[in-house]
């Protein structure tokens, strides 16, 4: 009985650990929240490049801190923190003009300068984890102005070979001993010669991190003097994945009226700023029962919701907003929230949201992309199938790069030929399908192409190849007709593309 008592004891104390950090992760959030929102609000031009260059930092500093909390509340609780229903691809080019501003500014304080170089043959998106990327480099340049003493501090990042992603930095510093070199990456590997303040634990970190993220650490001492220490990512661990989309699919809410409940000053000014950016019209009401009284005089298309409001909280808004007579019951709601844990996240959805967007909202793109979401759940599915001309690319390079380089220089070959092979048998069997009026024969082929469509970045082929399965099941050969030329035809080119690519890639034409 004793024992059980302490174990009773026990799991109370750790469920009022987890519920103390979800409280505090919350806090987190709606600080960082403030700080980054400030940021994006406030005009920086008035300023010198040197303070304008500050508060980049700031924020960049800031963007960090709201991941790595994300991280520690997972450790205490158990769970991961919310991710995206649409994760995109890291565009590179805004993640390296954050880390230039953030160590410049940290160079210049030890009278130091910080130089960063950028290949010319960049990939515009990579698919790595930020927080482990922006860690990595943190941990690196932190050593590098640590120890350089005098002199710059570089950061190189360029396409090496095989399509390698190397990000290198080098500094004037003594370099590492032999001591050092020997522990290195050790947990407790720092030298015991070395008199420098730190626990030697950075490299360990940084170890782990590459590791977790596909990459390999290189660390040397260069010939002239100095140190160098590299993150090398090949192909496989940098290639956007299969779900990634482009940053340029931004809602257009020209025409469309917004409501927003949210208490916080700041983040009303950064909500309407981003809205009326991609062209809504927007009330803002500061709490919940503001809010109703909007909804009885307006017709809304969207409704953006903070959970944590005065006089009536988010989750009583969505669920007397549910109950309403009308189109208001229907209306699309996003909600947001700096509560990450799973099971608040199932209280907001029970109560009625369609999305959840958590604080802080770190870009454009995320912020429209969770209105996409919604506004497509809302929807639902369309009266009439979509028969605009498919006229993107017929797939996506780099998923097709991708799977490649996954199957490995002895796979590759394998899997073009396969790829082709398996695209030509779908046209061929959706053709007699249709000629036939075969159901069967034409679900059995969808569901095999939007698979594939999916592997090789179709994606509106693949939306196409799920019109013509749902119609299928559902015995409606009109709409499979309807689509089915366009997607014949995307076969076709897509066949064709690909014994283009293995006669480019291997120098001879595909059996």
């Amino acid at each position: 009985m004793a024992r059980a008592r302490q174990a009773i004891a026990a799991d109370g104390d750790a469920a009022a650990l987890r519920e103390r950090a979800a409280l505090l992760g919350h806090d987190i959030r709606n600080a960082v929240s403030d700080i980054l929102g400030g940021l994006s609000l406030a005009d920086l031009s008035p300023l010198d490049a040197g303070s304008g260059q500050q508060l980049v930092r700031v924020r960049s500093a800031a963007e960090q801190l709201a991941r790595l909390s994300d991280e520690v509340l997972a450790l205490v609780t158990g769970e991961a923190g919310p991710t995206p229903d649409d994760e995109t691809g890291l565009r590179i080019e805004p993640l390296l003009d954050a880390i230039e501003a953030r160590w410049a500014a940290h160079a210049r304080e030890r009278g130091l300068t910080f130089e960063l170089t950028r290949g010319p043959d960049l990939p515009p998106l990579i698919g790595v984890d930020r927080g482990a990327l922006e860690r990595i480099l943190a941990n690196v340049i932190g050593n590098a102005i640590k120890y350089a003493g005098s002199g710059p501090v570089r950061l190189t990042v360029a396409l090496e070979a095989q399509e390698t992603l190397g990000l290198c930095v080098d500094d004037n510093g003594p370099g590492f001993s032999e001591a050092a070199l020997a522990r290195l990456f050790e947990r407790h590997g720092r030298a015991p010669d070395n008199d420098t303040p730190g626990s030697g634990l950075g490299l360990h970190i940084v170890h782990d991190l590459a590791d977790q993220i596909g990459g390999q650490m290189e660390v040397r001492n260069r010939p002239d003097g100095g140190a160098r220490v590299c993150l090398r990512l090949p192909r496989a661990a940098w290639a956007p994945g299969v779900s990634g989309h482009m940053a340029q699919d931004l809602p257009d809410l020209a025409g469309k009226c917004v409501l927003v409940a949210e208490d916080n000053p700041t983040n009303q000014l950064l909500i309407r700023q981003m809205l009326e950016t991609l062209g809504a019209d927007c009330h803002v009401a500061p709490d919940g029962l503001a809010a109703l009284e909007l909804l009885e005089g307006h017709r809304y298309n969207l409704a953006l919701i903070d959970i944590e409001m005065p006089r009536l909280s988010g989750l009583d808004l969505i669920r007397t907003l549910r109950r309403l007579d009308g189109d208001a019951a229907g209306l699309p709601v996003l909600a947001i929230t700096a509560y990450v844990l799973s099971a608040n996240r199932a209280e907001i959805y029970e109560a009625g949201a369609d999305g959840i967007l958590a604080k802080p909202i770190m870009s454009l793109e995320a912020f429209g992309q969770a209105i996409c979401g919604v506004m497509r759940k809302r929807a639902g599915p369309p009266d009439a199938p979509s028969l605009a001309p498919l006229t993107e690319a017929p797939y996506s390079a780099l998923h097709l790069d991708r799977l490649l380089a996954l199957a490995g220089a002895d796979g590759a070959q394998e899997l073009l030929r396969r790829l082709r092979q398996d695209f030509e048998a779908v046209r061929q069997g959706l053709i007699r399908g249709l000629e036939d009026s075969d159901v069967a024969l034409i679900r059995a082929q969808t569901h095999v192409l939007i698979s594939l469509a999916g592997a090789i970045g179709a994606d509106c082929l693949q939306r196409r190849a799920g019109e013509i399965n749902t119609a299928a099941h559902a015995g409606d050969m009109g709409v499979a007709r309807s689509i089915g030329p366009r997607v014949i035809e995307r076969l076709g080119q897509i066949a064709d593309g690909m014994a283009g690519e293995y006669e480019s890639r291997f120098g001879e034409v595909t059996p």
